[in-house]
């Protein structure tokens, strides 16, 4: 039990009458009460600001039972309210409303509203959404710019879905109470959701200039502009935010995002770098500073600053995109090694691989072993390659771009029986793989045997992937092989466009036009192919014609 004075009461009550319950109107003097009465109310209080409602009623009934006025009923109510106990919280309102002869009385005091207000809440809290509208327009009928009762029947009725009435209470709300913000932000969210994007863009730019501090209108006006695919004034809002807050992570991510997704990569950098500076220290933004550091290295090698861009990519610690950014590592590398065929180039491939490889918390990832296989044969590791794929297998037995893969090693080594036996696994699994199907078709072809089961393979194959430029290429060698040279070459054709250079393509139009003995278009086909790949069967059919032509 708290033991307080008369004294402190009339002090101690008048912070809580300001605060917790708002500018409530004083009950009846005090001077009636006794230091019993005085106790208890006090200690209700306390227990009330504290969030111990259930003691709070506790003491405030006590006392409401001596002094049956309004007021503590009023204050009951609101207790009871709190601790959810809506139906005794309305019988205690309504008293308070009895007691204070609110609907008899001509005008309605603030503290009238008071009153009505918290029934209409009650009510609205059990459900009973009608009852608390009748209550709203009750109020509003003799106090028609009540504001809270304005903004409180607005909602009702959005719950309700009953927008255009929304609207309407809305509306009066801004003729009357222009630099009101939940108005507009109301408004604007309502209009977000009926797609009305122009009303909902037109109150948001009048709720940030009411308040330019107000970080919702921001984000809630660049979230529009986002949607409707205007980036530049999404990044405009953004920037006009980041006057009033140059250190909000949220506008420097988002702005530098939609930079990168425009290309203005310069700009992009510069709000990345700023995200990354102010949030050093916090273990918790790992993921977005992975982000930051991923788009900015991709930034850079998308400039073809491929020196940077590594620079940054190698910087992402284990979390997202870590994997994403060794991947892309490895592809940099790669496109290194296309050109000058260095080692170096060759050894960091392999260094990034194995680094992948060895870390235990990847070892159930597909794309450690399914992407690094493919690298490890371009630059001509085969047997590298098929290790990483069997171990992948291990952990993804039937996943058939891994066996795809397989069945590639096995092709590179001359194991052609091996080859075709992971081919038909393949089909077994998935017995429409189109890639499956072209390998086995093709190889048939090749070895100018069973033609009738390799056109059907290949067809069946270009069926499923009718855009593939490859499956072209073999069925325009089936025909090839079936002699339809002009058919073949139609197909020879429709995989050039789609590949532009594929030294495999130019070599069979070359070897189509041999048979068709147009020498002249077959030699230069011929000569285009070998300067991407020296083939000796290319190079033996390009002296075939040299010595055709000098026969003539």
């Amino acid at each position: 039990m708290f033991v307080v004075s008369v004294f402190l009461f009339s002090s101690f009550t008048e912070g809580i009458f300001n605060s917790s319950f708002g500018a409530e109107a004083k009950p009846a003097p005090f001077k009636s009460l006794n230091s019993k009465n005085i106790n208890n109310l006090v200690t209700g209080f306390i227990y009330y600001n504290n969030g111990d409602y259930v003691r709070a009623i506790k003491y405030f009934k006590k006392e409401t039972q001596k002094i049956n006025n309004d007021y503590w009923n009023y204050i009951l109510s609101k207790a009871y309210f709190k601790n959810k106990e809506y139906e005794k919280s309305l019988s205690r309102i309504n008293l308070a409303i009895k007691l204070k002869k609110i609907k008899l009385s001509k005008n309605l005091t603030k503290n009238d509203a008071r009153y009505l207000m918290l029934k209409a809440k009650i009510l609205a809290e059990n459900n009973s959404l009608e009852k608390s509208i009748e209550v709203l327009k009750f109020i509003l009928k003799k106090d028609p710019f009540n504001l809270k009762a304005l903004l409180f029947i607005s909602n009702l009725y959005i719950y309700k879905k009953e927008l255009k009435t929304a609207i309407l209470y809305l509306n009066i709300i801004k003729l009357n109470y222009p630099d009101n913000m939940n108005a507009y932000y109301i408004l604007s969210k309502i209009y977000i959701a009926e797609n009305k994007t122009q009303k909902a863009e037109k109150n948001l730019l009048r709720l940030i200039k009411i308040d330019p501090y107000f970080k919702k209108g921001y984000f809630q006006l660049s979230a529009i502009y986002i949607l409707s695919g205007k980036e530049e004034s999404a990044i405009k809002i953004f920037d006009r935010y980041l006057k009033i807050d140059p250190y909000s992570r949220t506008a420097l991510y988002q702005s530098a995002v939609l930079n990168y997704a425009i290309k203005k990569y310069g700009a992009a950098r510069k709000h990345f770098f700023n995200f990354l500076d102010i949030t050093k220290k916090n273990k918790n933004m790992l993921n977005f500073r992975n982000n930051s550091l991923f788009f900015i290295g991709l930034s850079y090698i998308l400039q073809k600053n491929y020196a940077k861009g590594l620079i940054y990519l190698d910087r992402l610690k284990f979390g997202k995109h870590y994997l994403d950014s060794k991947l892309e590592e490895i592809e940099i590398y790669l496109t290194l090694y296309r050109k000058d065929k260095s080692d170096k180039y060759k050894a960091k491939v392999k260094s990034i691989v194995s680094a992948l490889l060895n870390n235990p918390k990847l070892k159930k990832n597909l794309k450690v072993y399914y992407f690094p296989a493919i690298a490890l044969a371009e630059i001509k590791n085969f047997n590298e390659s098929k290790n990483v794929i069997q171990k992948g297998l291990k952990y993804f037995p039937d996943n058939t771009a891994l066996l795809y893969e397989l069945g590639s090693a096995y092709h590179s080594f001359k194991e052609e029986t091996k080859a075709n036996m992971v081919m038909q696994r393949i089909l077994k699994i998935d017995p429409l793989d189109a890639e499956a199907l072209n390998f086995i078709g093709y190889y048939l072809a090749v070895k100018n045997k069973d033609l009738g089961k390799a056109k059907i393979m290949v067809e069946k194959a270009l069926s499923i992937d009718k855009n593939s430029p490859y499956i072209s290429d073999s069925l325009g060698f089936v025909y090839y092989r079936y002699k339809k040279y002009d058919k073949a070459m139609k197909f020879f054709k429709l995989a050039l466009k789609k590949l532009g250079k594929s030294s495999t393509v130019l070599k069979h139009m070359g070897m189509d036009y041999f048979m068709l003995k147009n020498y002249k278009k077959a030699l230069k086909y011929f000569k285009e192919s070998y300067k991407i790949k020296k083939s000796k069967e290319v190079k033996d059919y390009i002296k075939r014609i040299e010595i055709i032509s000098n026969a003539k």
